[in-house]
């Protein structure tokens, strides 16, 4: 149980940190809280002081895990790479799997675990950042979904895909994560749509009224089985916007350098 606290710390707070100092006054008062507390050393319980990892994945009942046997871990990693990269449609990923890359994927199997689960990684272009997200999205059993940007890609076509992206998330009920990079970031606007998304699950005036009577008619089933009033729009729309909520699972990555990060840190809060 202590172990499981320690990795819960972690993740909590050491995950958000990006100073050394920061991170060293988080092993500091972490070593104290375990002394005082618990009356245990860090040392005592994480041998050679490296910090516990869990994950629900290894096991056919989904069980929360203390995942002691890291060789076992990135083996079953190299299984399910082997599984993506065979499977119909998807492009096969030439991803090294060091030690870092598989800990970063448990990061981000345990986020987007999570009811509303979202994720910022920040790292050069390069780095794995998407390939990590599309392995853990496959382990996690989920749809990804990205933006193709084209020559004249701007809020509108950004627009119509998250049209799409609801639509898939909503009407079809896929748990879905949308891997959305820096780069795609044609204009500012993009960041405030984010940042409705990461906030409240609605961006305003996304569907016409046309296009969610369209919707209606395709939920018409459930709508029905949920008790919901067709006739009542609002009903219908918060209905969508539930399953939105419950299935959408975002992943931005970005650079730690540039004006793009600078903007997105004044959109995203």
């Amino acid at each position: 149980m202590i172990r499981l606290w320690i990795h819960e710390c972690f993740r909590v707070f050491a995950d958000r940190l990006n100073d050394d100092k920061d991170r060293e006054q988080f092993g500091s008062i972490l070593s104290e809280k375990l002394g005082t507390h618990l009356d245990v050393t860090f040392h005592s319980i994480c041998q050679n002081r490296i910090p516990p990892t869990f994950g629900d994945f290894m096991n056919q009942d989904g069980i929360y895990e203390d995942l002691l046997d890291f060789d076992k871990l990135k083996i079953h990693m190299e299984k399910v790479l082997k599984d993506y990269n065979e499977t119909p449609g998807t492009v096969p990923m030439d991803l090294v799997l060091f030690r870092d890359a598989i800990l970063h994927a448990t990061r981000i199997i345990r986020v987007i675990r999570q009811p509303r689960g979202n994720m910022l990684l920040i790292g050069i272009g390069g780095s794995g950042r998407q390939s990590l997200a599309k392995l853990s999205s496959f382990i996690c059993d989920y749809s990804v979904f990205k933006i193709e940007i084209a020559k004249n890609y701007r809020r509108n076509e950004f627009r119509e895909d998250l049209k799409r992206l609801y639509k898939q998330a909503g009407v079809s009920n896929r748990e879905t994560t949308f891997i959305f990079v820096d780069t795609q970031a044609i204009e500012e606007t993009f960041f405030e749509d984010i940042n409705n998304i990461l906030s409240s699950g609605e961006v305003p005036n996304l569907f016409k009224a046309e296009e969610l009577e369209e919707i209606k008619t395709s939920m018409a089933a459930e709508l029905k089985r949920e008790g919901i009033n067709e006739e009542n729009n609002q009903e219908v729309y918060a209905f969508l916007l539930d399953r939105v909520k419950a299935n959408l699972h975002m992943v931005v990555c970005m650079s730690p350098v540039g004006e793009v990060f600078r903007y997105a840190k004044t959109y995203c809060r």
